[in-house]
């Protein structure tokens, strides 16, 4: 199949919800460790090679599907060329707007100790998976009127083909009452980081107590409620901090942190540099991209 028609590379920092690209395989990869402020899929057509993702590291080929959660660390080993793929980086809004189902968006949202980031694909599996990709990706270069609302739905076709050919890639593959609370949670996050948020206001709103609500968030998440919360407010916090000139002061505020002081003390804790010397680091990687 001719890809010369569709972009080279998808962008590390973008404001837009869905970013998709073929990597051509005519022009040099980057193969150095990287993580982005996006969720990525990427479908590989050709190649082989080990994809490291969170010191875990997985062979990967043609039929190789992969997914990276939101600044996981991760880079790509490559022994056989040409390396084809195709990478679709989705916001979070995107993610928790779209998704309804939260068998679905479990694969994006949750890292249970046993998740697997890569999916081998049966052969009719990638049959029906390959087209959507291609489809969803020349919706992205042609930018058609409702062209984001339209590769939304394809980034939905992908999930249920892939649940009704690889069930077992999801980490939730049965709904229930306390499964699904903890994927409202997730939500009301996205939603809610700005304000001020306790795991006992969530809990009222789901209807469970926040003792079992705490239990689940830690088992099917892989992180604790607290944890998950300032990882998700830092992570939102870097990237104003990497894609605008706003002061730490002000990007404290956006990201739900009142006292300016707490918050760079919570981001030194977690990341061993300050706001300041994160944007001296970053920021000027994206102005190349």
């Amino acid at each position: 199949m001719d890809y010369s028609h569709l972009p080279a590379v998808s962008c590390v920092y973008s404001e837009e919800q869905l970013l998709c690209s073929f990597v051509n395989p005519n022009k040099p990869s980057l193969h150095e460790s990287e993580a982005h402020f996006e969720y990525e899929m990427i479908l590989v057509t050709a190649g082989r090679g080990t994809a490291v993702i969170e010191h875990q590291s997985y062979p990967i080929g043609r039929k190789s599907l992969i997914f990276i959660s939101r600044l996981e660390r991760h880079h790509f080993l490559i022994q056989e060329q040409p390396y084809c793929r195709f990478v679709a980086s989705m916001s979070s809004d995107l993610i928790l707007t779209n998704i309804k189902d939260i068998e679905l968006v479990s694969i994006f949202l949750q890292r249970p100790k046993n998740f697997c980031h890569v999916v081998q694909l049966s052969d009719s599996a990638f049959l029906l998976l390959h087209p959507l990709f291609v489809r969803m990706t020349n919706e992205f270069v042609r930018k058609d009127a409702f062209f984001t609302s339209r590769s939304a739905s394809l980034v939905v076709a992908i999930l249920i083909d892939l649940y009704r050919t690889h069930p077992e890639a999801f980490p939730m593959r049965s709904h229930t009452g306390i499964s699904f609370a903890v994927v409202e949670t997730q939500r009301y996050i996205n939603d809610h980081y700005k304000e001020k948020i306790t795991l006992q206001n969530i809990a009222s709103q789901v209807f469970v107590s926040r003792h079992s609500l705490s239990l689940a968030f830690k088992d099917i998440v892989g992180d604790s409620f607290k944890d998950y919360l300032i990882m998700f407010r830092l992570t939102e916090a870097k990237k104003l901090l990497v894609t605008t000139d706003l002061s730490v002061e002000e990007i404290s505020e956006q990201v739900g942190y009142i006292n300016v002081n707490n918050f760079v003390r919570i981001f030194k804790k977690r990341e061993f540099i300050t706001p300041l010397q994160y944007r001296k680091k970053f920021s000027s990687s994206h102005s190349k991209l």
